[in-house]
């Protein structure tokens, strides 16, 4: 197994015999589970550092469902052509905030704390499914009233409420397959986005051979979403615990809510861009917008996942980082990436509309390749992200707020640019909102990413860490403090 430790020697499961025997560091970890035993919640056979089959299994699962998309999209395109594609285009587009709402970090908080609690693990995912299920009931209200009591007193149309839903649905389905990957079960992931990837195929095949609609189209999208949650459900029923521990609910509701905060900026960007879009006099480009997102999804989701997928070894090593450290090869980062984006955003702007008026390019193409030019910034700075909000609460904390800045930057600029440059105009909002990100990170940080203040008085021995409110530690794993308060075999192990 890469990069695994070997099982401690003697480390038994919490139920056996010699359970009581102190622990040894090894012993604690997900990878030291006894061999035989079904994986359970926070004690999962799963390493921290996933094997290379199983890497390779699951992003071959997630890739071949945003290649679905995107041919599937292509396919429909053909099919309907680019009146309807583009209401479709439009509606999908705008609903894309509501994937990242459901899951609202559930599935990154989960990955990062229940491989690490041994019996405080079921109530957590308790706490993580309880949440997704609430936050998909409210999208699903919020929809249902939006559709029935519209602001101007009209009824809406179908497509966008539909639309809505699905992008609901799909969200809480990333929160299920998060909780299955964190219960070790890895196969579940492959084998719902190779469901997924059949739905969408046969869907536009549906389109392609019995002319279904757009409406048509996102209701079978849905409909085979919804069943596959489904099917998710009693799994998880069964490795969730009841009671859950108050404090322990509150600590990681608040932790999934900070590292939320970057996904929802980044996809509130894109629907806040679409919506404006929509309203524009380029309002025929919300199909090109639409189809240059899907292609991007496979890159960038891809990344995205590969770090979702190291997140336990990667926090648990970034916890006993040296703050000096972490400033001088991260934060000390920040400011170069945001002053080399402003000048890239620019050259690249330029280059793109002097290749579209020379050579006269379609407009789809033009997009397409103003957005391949900004993918070095949007890997840069997604990159300093991931390792900021996987290092200590403090810098959990001002990654947050700067996600957020980076959205307003994105919004107030596409407010300006969309109008006059349409699909372009968005684009470049979208650079521009990375590049206020990153900026804003490193004015909150450039006084150094340190977990708290130093206490006055001669410093701590370097195996005490120096001790933090409650509150200012959602990053901290909850369960397993928990733990150590009620067991003494336990404190200072996992830290």
């Amino acid at each position: 197994m890469s990069g695994a430790k070997e099982p401690g020697r003697g480390a038994k499961e919490p139920g056996s015999a010699s359970a009581g025997a102190p622990p040894t560091a090894d012993a604690l970890k997900p990878g030291s589970a006894s061999t035989g035993a079904p994986p359970t919640a926070g004690a999962s056979t799963t390493s921290l550092r996933p094997r290379a089959g199983v890497l390779l299994s699951l992003l071959a699962g997630r890739t071949a469902f945003r290649l679905a998309l995107l041919g599937a999209n292509a396919a429909l395109l053909a099919s309907w052509g680019e009146g309807p594609y583009e209401h479709y285009a439009r509606a999908m587009g705008t609903a894309q905030v509501l994937t990242t709402i459901t899951s609202l970090g559930i599935e990154k908080c989960a990955l990062k704390l229940v491989p690490r609690a041994r019996r405080t693990g079921p109530q957590l995912i308790t706490v993580f499914l309880a949440a997704a299920l609430l936050l998909a009931s409210a999208a699903a209200i919020w929809l249902g009233c939006a559709t029935l009591y519209a602001s101007d007193g009209r009824h809406l149309g179908v497509l966008g409420p539909l639309a809505g839903l699905y992008a609901a649905l799909l969200g809480l389905n990333m929160v299920l397959v998060g909780l299955c990957r964190a219960l070790g079960r890895n196969r579940a992931d492959v084998v719902n986005f190779a469901v997924l990837s059949v739905i969408v195929l046969t869907g536009a095949g549906g389109a392609a051979l019995l002319e279904w609609g757009p409406v048509a189209f996102t209701g079978w999208l849905l409909g085979g979403t919804a069943l596959l949650n489904l099917a998710q459900l009693p799994a998880l029923h069964r490795a969730a615990s009841r009671p859950v521990r108050r404090d322990l609910a509150r600590q990681a509701v608040a932790t999934s809510l900070l590292m939320a905060a970057g996904d929802v900026a980044a996809s509130g960007a894109v629907s806040v861009l679409f919506a404006v879009l929509a309203r524009s006099r380029h309002h025929d480009e919300s199909g090109h917008l639409y189809l240059m997102v899907l292609a991007s999804s496979v890159l960038l989701n891809v990344f995205g996942y590969v770090m979702r997928l190291f997140q336990p070894h990667v926090s648990l090593t970034l916890r006993s980082a040296d703050p000096a450290l972490l400033n001088r090869r991260v934060v000390g980062r920040l400011l170069p990436v945001a002053l080399w984006g402003t000048v890239w955003t620019a050259a690249a702007f330029a280059l793109t509309r002097s290749a579209e008026r020379a050579a006269g390019l379609e407009p789809a193409v033009t997009v397409l390749l103003l957005y391949l030019l900004c993918v070095p910034l949007f890997f840069a700075v997604g990159s300093l992200h991931y390792l900021l909000e996987n290092a200590t609460a403090g810098t959990l904390r001002a990654t947050a707020v700067a996600a957020l800045a980076g959205l307003g930057c994105a919004a107030a600029l596409g407010l300006l640019l969309v109008p006059l440059l349409g699909a372009l105009g968005a684009v470049t909002s979208l650079a521009a909102g990375e590049i206020a990100h990153a900026l804003a990170a490193w004015l909150l940080l450039r006084g150094g990413a340190r977990p708290a203040a130093p206490a006055r008085g001669p410093a701590a021995p370097p195996e005490r860490p120096e001790p933090v409110a409650p509150h200012a530690l959602p990053l901290e794993t909850a369960a397993v403090r928990a733990e150590s308060a009620t067991d003494p075999t336990r404190q200072g192990v996992d830290r």
